[in-house]
C-alpha cells in the first residue's frame, strides 16, 4: 500500500509494532520509540532561554536504597502513551530549511547527496529553535521529573545528525541518485504540534537505473505542510 510516494512494509520489527498494538495504541508506541533519539528535559516556552522549574536530578546509588522514593510523577502515563497530554498548542512555524512533502524532501536529500551539499543537508534538519519551541516539549522525556533537559537533548540530536550526513556522504556522496519512494515499517505517531514518520528507508536508483536503499534517515518531522529531517543514523 502507498500514498503520497510513501510505500508500507512488512518487516520483523513491523510485526512487533503490530503485537504491540495490543496493549497500546500504534502511534503512541512510535512517538515512544521516537522520542528516544533524543534526551528531554523540563518543558521550556517559546523562548530557549526561558526560566524552568526546579530539576530533580537522582543519584543512581540511592535508587535502590532502603527507604528511597522517588520524586512525584503526575505525568508518568505519558511514557506509556508516548507524548505529555498537557504539552500547549504552539503558533509559531517551523524555521527555514526542510521541504514542502515527503517527496520534495526525497529528492532534495538524493540530489544534495549527488552535489555532496554537507550545508544543504544540513538545512533540511530540524534546528535548535524547532526543538525547544515546537517538538521537544511534547516528549515524556520532557516532563520535569525527569530532571533532563532539552539542550543536553538537542545536543544529543546534533551530534547524532552530523553523524548521520558523514554517513549518508560517505556512503553514497556524488552519486547521480534518483529519488523514488520513501517505505516505512511504522506508522506516524501525532502531536498536538507535529507529526514524526518513523521507520523510513529511502528508495533511489543510481546512474545505471538500479534501486539502493538508503536507510540512514530515522525519522521525517511534519508540521504545517514543512517537512524536516528529524533523526538520522550515523
Amino acid at each position: 500500500m502507498s500514498a503520497r510516494g510513501v510505500t508500507f512494509v512488512r518487516s520483523a520489527s513491523a510485526r512487533g509494532f503490530a503485537a504491540a498494538a495490543r496493549v497500546a495504541k500504534p502511534a503512541a508506541l512510535a512517538a515512544a520509540g521516537l522520542a528516544l533519539a533524543a534526551l528531554a528535559a523540563a518543558a521550556p516556552g517559546d523562548r530557549p532561554s526561558e526560566a524552568r522549574g526546579p530539576i530533580h536530578k537522582v543519584n543512581p546509588v540511592l535508587l535502590n536504597a532502603p527507604g528511597y522514593r522517588p520524586p512525584n510523577d503526575p505525568e508518568s502515563l505519558s511514557v506509556v502513551i508516548g507524548r505529555r497530554t498537557n504539552a500547549p498548542r504552539v503558533s509559531i512555524p517551523f524555521e527555514a530549511g526542510g521541504a514542502s512533502s515527503m517527496e520534495d524532501l526525497g529528492r532534495r536529500v538524493c540530489r544534495y547527496l549527488h552535489r555532496a551539499r554537507r550545508d544543504s543537508l544540513r538545512a533540511l534538519c530540524v534546528t535548535e529553535g524547532d526543538f525547544a519551541r515546537i517538538l521537544w516539549r511534547e516528549f515524556p522525556q520532557s516532563r520535569p521529573a525527569t530532571g533532563l533537559r532539552w539542550e543536553d537533548a538537542f545536543a544529543l540530536l546534533h551530534r547524532r545528525n552530523e553523524g548521520g550526513i558523514s554517513r549518508g556522504l560517505g556512503e553514497w556522496g556524488d552519486r547521480p541518485l534518483r529519488f523514488v519512494r520513501w517505505e516505512r515499517a511504522d506508522t506516524v505517531a501525532k502531536y498536538k504540534n507535529f507529526k514524526l514518520h518513523g521507520g523510513l528507508t529511502l528508495v533511489a536508483t543510481d546512474g545505471d537505473g538500479r534501486e539502493e536503499r538508503l536507510d540512514f534517515v530515522r525519522a521525517v518531522v511534519e508540521r504545517r505542510g514543512r517537512f524536516k529531517l528529524y533523526s538520522l543514523k550515523d
